[in-house]
Order: C-alpha cells, then sequence, then structure tokens
C-alpha cells in the first residue's frame, strides 16, 4: 500500500499527542521543589579565602 499525505499526518499527529502526554505526564511527577543544595564550599568563599591568603 503506498504511502499516503494523510497518512503522515496522522501519523505525525499521534507521535506528537503521545509526546505532549508524555511531557504533561514527567511534570505531573515531578518534585514540587528542587532538592536544597548540599552544603559545600561556594566558589566565591573560595576565591575570598585565596585573597585572603
Amino acid at each position: 500500500m503506498p504511502d499516503t499525505k494523510s497518512g503522515r499526518e496522522k501519523k505525525g499527529r499521534n507521535k506528537r499527542r503521545q509526546l505532549e502526554n508524555r511531557l504533561a505526564e514527567r511534570e505531573l511527577t515531578a518534585e514540587e521543589e528542587p532538592p536544597e543544595p548540599e552544603d559545600e564550599e561556594i566558589d566565591s568563599e573560595i576565591l575570598d579565602a585565596d585573597e585572603t591568603e
């Protein structure tokens, strides 16, 4: 059976719908707030320490 323009368009719409559904699901399952940063020295603190030495 030959490839038709309407078939390609329908397939494209289905792929787009699947992608949108997947992205929406990922957004719903994501944590509400990003995790808190670990207690690490910030680069600016390291630079300040180097300047005082």
